[in-house]
């Protein structure tokens, strides 16, 4: 029955957003076997698992209020929404668009336990955009939380009883605004903009701990010295000493951080043979399951003097996709956790070895998938304003503050993700605030996590030194620079090149790496698999053009010829290559993968082949 109701909402929802649009709901094989009882049941957070805890995802009531005049929480409800999902969404079974003067409103009954010495923490793995908290009439949130993409914790003991209380949750998303983390969302979709989400999208969690507890750690290991070092930050007051045990390695102990010997012949991590190290820690009563991956991910030169990515102490060609981690039928949020594996599991059998995760924070579920099935990430700041045609307008500087914040609560929440490899704060200019405030940027951004790169700024204005102009180049939202003095810093690690089709690439240099951040999107409609399936067949698009895509074999043909040139440019010095894209989004047609993902476009062997022969060319 379920089912039905999804499908139906879909049908009106998705009418909604293209007017001139003739449509039927487009759903993932997943998305259509989703109901109340199974979504997303998982533990939301892999890397630091406790026994003691409550999955609040389900049927919530909602209601839709204006800003402007409401005077408290509703006395009426809407209707039943489907959590996690976002009321855009044809799986919320709600699917309206929320606009930016109406609040969008929660309410559900949960059951607690208050004991002395424990604390009852309410986690929220995303919600778009402010966020209040009210347990019954109190509210828990000392400052509401702005951000729509990064995980945010609530401590509520202080405001439950015995039994039953009743949560209610209350957020204001305006979209484009000031809002820096709205990514690709828009009022008015169309292109690389999608429809907005707005509201709860992760999913909402309770738990209960000891008075000390862990709040999180960090990872930092040396696979030279064979060691790896865990940071343990830790809450409340109390005895500092952990106790951690490597399963299959030993029992180590510290005042905060403890360090880990590894045994001789330990296994590194790799897209090759992804191997994970699994631990127990134990601090004052509070016990934690979580895990780590022994890697090295660096810039240095090869034996020709080229500068290049090296993993694990070898040379390292960089094959990946830019990943949207859209959904027809959930929008930012993945149907299942079975729905992100395929995704990344279409890439390994096309011989990918990363994936770009572009202008969005995923749940943290899917980046334990990218550790345990063995794949590199470049994980983007989700950024708001499209408009790179002038990086020093006033408004966006006023957003600099929020964006620093959000950059750093992102890599706070991922440190421990070995897959992890790159970050990458700007893409194509979006609300980057011109060339002090940039390179403050990534300066922070690679003094904060000195365990990573920092890429570009990807595409566009680039201050850092080292971005030259080749001979003949016209390039517009581009600074050609020269290195920096000896001495100065120049804060990124590569010189980042976008090119549709593409490829190309900037010159060698001996300082940042040549990157081509993006390129392709070569265009392919698949009828039946549209989120556009209009009358006359329009209304679809891809970056690198359709003239001689529309076949499946002119596709492909396409496609092994660009990797014949990217190829070349590996042997030139090219550090890396990002194709776009994964799947189709909306009315972009580039994908891999149609939008509801039941269509790979290609021969996932030719792919792999293709990509193999590029890979070699720099070992």
């Amino acid at each position: 029955m379920r089912s039905i109701l999804i499908a139906c909402i879909a049908a009106t929802s998705v009418a909604a957003f293209a007017d001139e649009a003739v449509r039927k709901p487009l759903m993932t094989a997943w998305g259509e076997k989703v109901t109340a009882a199974n979504a997303w049941r998982e533990y939301p957070r892999p890397q630091m698992v406790r026994a003691n805890w409550t999955n609040l995802n389900g049927e919530w009531d909602y209601a839709v209020t204006s800003v402007t005049n409401t005077p408290g929480r509703p006395e009426k409800w809407d209707g039943k929404i489907l959590v996690p999902f976002c009321i855009e969404s044809a799986l919320s079974g709600v699917g309206r668009l929320l606009e930016p003067d109406q609040f969008l409103w929660y309410t559900r009954t949960i059951e607690c336990d208050p004991k002395p010495g424990e604390r009852i923490l309410l986690h929220f793995g995303g919600v778009d955009f402010r966020t209040m908290v009210f347990i019954g009439h109190n509210e828990v949130t000392d400052v509401p939380h702005e951000g729509g993409q990064n995980p945010f914790t609530v401590d509520i003991t202080d405001y439950v009883k015995p039994g039953a209380n009743e949560l209610t949750v209350c957020v204001w998303d305006p979209t484009e605004d000031f809002v820096n983390s709205r990514g690709k969302q828009s009022f008015k979709p169309k292109g690389c903009f999608y429809t907005r989400v707005s509201g709860i999208w992760q999913t909402v969690w309770m738990e209960t701990v000891p008075e000390r507890h862990i709040e999180r750690y960090e990872v930092v290991t040396d696979i030279d010295a064979g060691t790896a070092t865990l940071d343990f930050r830790l809450a409340g007051r109390g005895d500092s000493l952990v106790q951690v045990s490597v399963d299959g390695v030993g029992e180590f102990s510290g005042n905060g951080k403890v360090t880990v010997k590894m045994p001789k012949g330990f296994k590194l991590w790799s897209p090759q043979s992804p191997a994970l190290y699994t631990f127990t820690a134990t601090c004052s009563g509070d016990t934690v399951k979580g895990y780590f991956g022994m890697r090295k991910f660096e810039k240095r030169k090869d034996s020709k003097g080229i500068l290049r990515f090296f993993l694990n102490n070898e040379p390292c060609f960089v094959m990946g996709t830019l990943d949207q981690g859209w959904w027809p039928d959930g929008l930012l949020t993945p149907p299942s956790e079975e729905a992100m594996a395929y995704d990344i599991k279409v890439l390994r059998d096309c011989g990918f070895n990363t994936l770009r995760k572009h202008i969005k924070v995923e749940p943290l579920r899917y980046y334990y998938l990218c550790d345990t099935m063995g794949i590199l990430v470049i994980q983007d700041l989700p950024s708001g304003d499209g408009n790179a045609s002038d990086p020093m307008r006033v408004e966006v500087v006023k957003r600099y503050g929020l964006q620093r914040l959000e950059q750093k609560e992102m890599m706070d929440a991922l440190q421990a993700v070995p897959s992890i490899v790159m970050w990458n704060p700007y893409n194509e200019g979006w609300t980057q605030p011109g060339e002090f405030l940039t390179h403050s940027m990534l300066d922070f951004t690679r003094r904060y996590d000195r365990t990573r790169l920092v890429n570009g700024p990807s595409g566009s204005w680039d201050w850092e030194g080292g971005h030259l102009l080749p001979k003949g180049w016209k390039w517009e939202n581009r600074v050609w620079t020269q290195h920096k003095p000896a001495g100065v810093c120049e804060a990124a690690d590569t010189v980042d090149l976008h090119l549709y089709r593409g490829p190309d690439m900037f010159a060698v240099n001996d300082r940042r790496i040549s990157f081509l951040g993006e390129f392709g999107g070569l265009g392919h409609a698949v009828p039946g698999h549209l989120w556009n399936e209009t009358k006359d067949g329009k209304g679809n698009w891809g970056y690198g053009g359709t003239d001689d895509t529309k076949t499946r074999e002119g596709l492909e043909k396409t496609y092994l010829g660009l990797m014949d040139k990217v190829g070349d440019l590996a042997e030139k010095g090219l550090g890396g290559a990002i194709y776009t894209q994964t799947t189709d989004v909306e009315i972009e047609i580039n994908g891999l993968l149609t939008y509801d993902r039941k269509v790979l476009k290609y021969n996932p062997a030719v792919l792999k082949a293709a990509h193999e022969r590029i890979a070699a060319k720099v070992r």
